[in-house]
């Protein structure tokens, strides 16, 4: 048992590779970055589809659908913009090949403004929802959700070409022929 105590000292004294530990340190990173990629394309989902969800009971629901939707909406709006924030700071800077780290450095310049765009959509449906009457929130809430809505996607469009951008250099695009939406005659013919 000491022999084997002894060995695993000395083997641990044993100085490494530089170049292997750059190596290992630099996937580590990537891996990492790519953690924080999927987590914000996760949030920007989140939203739209929330945002879908609250603009369907804006426009076909009862005050109470509005509320939970919007509220709902507010919290993903939140957690986008605490995603944002953190790839912001902990995009690596310096892994992968000049075309992945072009790519990483103009995702990273994206997130400050998604970032923005979930503080303002959560503190401005945050306002509304605090009316002292139910129907006041609800009525508020119908008013500005186009432009809550536009203010959303003004930041998700040039974060999701970066994206793109991204996922072309690092190899994560889809190979394939893109999926074609059915027309609405397609969509009738279905067996």
């Amino acid at each position: 048992m000491l022999a084997l105590v002894l060995i695993a000292g000395m083997l641990q004294q044993q100085p490494q590779d530089p170049a292997a530990l750059r190596r290992q340190r630099s996937a580590e990173e990537f891996d990492s970055t790519t953690a924080l990629v999927v987590t914000v394309a996760s949030g920007v989902a989140e939203v739209k589809s929330n945002l879908d969800l609250f603009r369907r009971a804006v426009f076909s629901g009862p005050d109470g659908d509005v509320l939970t939707s919007a509220s709902a909406f507010e919290q993903h709006c939140r957690q986008l913009q605490a995603a944002a924030l953190a790839a912001s700071r902990k995009v690596c800077r310096h892994c992968g090949s000049p075309d992945v780290q072009r790519a990483l450095e103009g995702y990273r310049r994206a997130m400050p403004a998604l970032a923005r765009a979930g503080a303002s959509c959560s503190a401005r449906i945050s306002r509304l929802l605090v009316a002292p009457l139910q129907h006041d929130a609800a009525t508020a809430l119908r008013r500005d959700v186009r432009p809550i809505g536009n203010q959303i996607f003004e930041a998700i469009r040039p974060y999701e070409v970066r994206l793109r951008a991204l996922r072309e250099a690092a190899g994560w695009a889809h190979q394939g022929p893109a999926p074609q939406t059915p027309t609405p005659a397609q969509r009738q013919n279905r067996p």
